[in-house]
């Protein structure tokens, strides 16, 4: 027969380690494992479970189901043996939030309904604007040998002198403005 390599499993002494070096690292490996029996209790049994720990070097470890604090505050207060009527008043303080937040929801969709019909009337109204530019505007494309109002046409060519004249003007004022900006420099 083979003898064994390794000792194998074996049931250890449970005493404090000596090295604080040596207990750091295995409370390290351990905690994991700790939260997790913590959790387990807390979910089977349904109890609240608060765990305080603190390492050689004084670092605090905790650990609360729900919360920390809120199980000690419960202990301190002495409210330990009212857990139905705080089952209550949570029951009753989760309703008031779901109404709370279903009616915000009915706001919320509101609106954005109202939003949604405010855009289509923008848009509907952009349109119809830029409807009415063109159609404004339509007079210059039109040909004036089509039209068989003359007086129609000489008012056309009226405008189209009027706008010709102003775009002349604004163009020599442009190139003045350029040429006395170039000066000054």
């Amino acid at each position: 027969m083979n003898p064994k390599k390794t000792k194998g499993k074996q049931k250890i002494n449970i005493k404090k380690i000596e090295k604080d070096e040596d207990r750091s690292v295995t409370l390290s490996k351990r905690l994991n494992a700790i939260y997790t029996m913590i959790i387990e209790l807390s979910i089977l049994c349904g109890v609240e479970v608060a765990f305080i720990g603190y390492s050689c070097s004084g670092k605090p470890y905790t650990f609360g189901s729900p919360s920390f604090q809120a199980v000690v505050e419960r202990f301190l207060n002495g409210e330990a043996s009212s857990s139905s009527s705080s089952s209550l008043q949570r029951s009753v303080k989760n309703a008031h939030k779901q109404a709370k937040i279903q009616e915000l929801c009915k706001r919320y969709n509101r609106l954005v309904e109202e939003l949604k019909v405010d855009e289509v009337k923008v848009k509907k109204a952009a349109a119809l604007a830029e409807t009415r530019a063109v159609n404004k505007d339509a007079w210059w494309k039109a040909d004036p040998n089509d039209v068989k109002d003359h007086e129609k046409a000489k008012k056309m060519m009226e405008k189209y002198q009027e706008l010709k004249e102003k775009l002349r003007e604004e163009v020599a004022l442009r190139i003045k403005r350029g040429h006395d900006e170039n000066n000054n420099k």
